[in-house]
This record gives C-alpha cells, sequence and structure tokens, in this order.
C-alpha cells in the first residue's frame, strides 16, 4: 500500500511540473510574439527619429512620450535625445518601447546615433555626402 501512494505522489508531482513548464513556454511564447510584433514599429520609430534629429537637433523631440496600439495589443514608447557632441552635431537617440506582459512588462530599449545635416559653404547640401 504504501508503494502505491509513493508512485502516485511521484507521479503527481510530475504531471504538476510538465504543467507548470507547459504555461512556461506558453508566456515565453507570448512573449516572442508580442516582440516580434513591436519591433518592426520600433525601428521605423526610430528612422523616423533619426531623421528629425538630424535636421533640428533634440530640440525635435515634440511628441515623446507616446502611445499605440499593434494588433489590438497597447504599447507605450519614449524617446530620449542626448547631445555627445555639439560642435560636430552628433546626438544620441534612446527608445524604450513597453508593454503589458501577463503580471510583469514587457521592454524593448533601442539605441542609435544621429548627425545633424549641416550645408556646406558652397550650399551643395549636407557635409559628408
Amino acid at each position: 500500500m504504501i508503494e502505491v501512494m509513493v508512485t502516485t505522489a511521484v507521479l503527481s508531482l510530475g504531471i504538476v511540473l510538465i504543467y507548470e513548464s507547459f504555461f512556461i513556454c506558453l508566456d515565453a511564447f507570448e512573449r516572442s510574439k508580442r516582440f516580434l510584433v513591436v519591433l518592426p514599429w520600433a525601428q521605423e520609430k526610430m528612422v523616423a527619429l533619426q531623421d528629425d534629429v538630424g535636421r533640428g537637433g533634440c530640440a525635435a523631440f515634440l511628441e515623446s512620450p507616446g502611445e499605440g496600439t499593434l494588433q489590438n495589443k497597447d504599447f507605450r514608447w519614449n524617446a530620449a535625445c542626448r547631445t555627445i557632441d555639439e560642435e560636430g552635431g552628433l546626438y544620441q537617440i534612446d527608445l524604450t518601447v513597453t508593454w503589458p506582459q501577463g503580471k510583469g512588462t514587457g521592454r524593448l530599449v533601442r539605441s542609435a546615433y544621429a548627425g545633424a545635416e549641416h550645408e556646406d559653404q558652397e550650399g551643395q547640401g549636407p557635409k559628408g555626402l
């Protein structure tokens, strides 16, 4: 009789662990799925921010922070700009996207650099082109 009770306990523990790992895998899948939905948007947003900063410096950040919806899922984003080299017109842009994920929060962080567009002395266009 004791052998049956021990066997039942071991099997019950195994089933519980299998179910728990199944739900952990589902959570990881959902997190990956949401990440893949937000990533292209974040890349497009970063390119737009680089263009804005290239034209107007850090003063171009008029719309940060913001909220959005992709595939019926809400997310929030925040962008920050800081000057790295004021004379050379080099700026760092940090973009953070967050969304509710189960009991926690999913997060995507991207950073990029942008250079200010300067006209050369003859008016031929931006330097370096």
